[in-house]
C-alpha cells in the first residue's frame, strides 16, 4: 500500500521556512515604502524650487508658497539661491538650490 503526502516533519519545515521568509520580507517592504515616501517629498521640494526660480525669472517674485500633495512648500530667493522649507514627517526640512 503506497501513501503519498507530506510527513509532519516536512510540514513543520515548510511552515518554519515560510515564517522566516515573511518575517524578513515584511519589514523590508515597510522600510522601502517609507524611503520612497521621503524621496517623493524631496522631489516635490525640488519641483517647488524650480517653480520658484521660474516665478522669480518671469515676474520678479522672490518668495511664495506651493502646495503639492497636501504638503506646504514655502520658497524664497535670496539673491544667490532658491531655498524651500517644508515639513517632512513632522520635522522641518530645507532644500536650497
Amino acid at each position: 500500500m503506497s501513501q503519498e503526502g507530506l510527513t509532519l516533519v516536512e510540514t513543520l519545515l515548510a511552515v518554519v521556512i515560510l515564517f522566516f521568509l515573511s518575517s524578513t520580507i515584511i519589514p523590508l517592504t515597510f522600510n522601502m515604502k517609507q524611503q520612497i515616501a521621503v524621496q517623493k517629498v524631496q522631489a516635490h521640494a525640488a519641483e517647488a524650487a524650480f517653480i520658484g526660480a521660474m516665478k522669480y525669472k518671469r515676474y520678479g517674485q522672490s518668495a511664495g508658497v506651493q502646495h503639492i500633495d497636501g504638503v506646504r512648500f514655502q520658497w524664497n530667493y535670496d539673491g544667490n539661491q532658491v531655498c524651500v522649507h517644508y515639513d517632512n514627517n513632522e520635522k522641518e526640512e530645507e532644500l536650497c538650490v
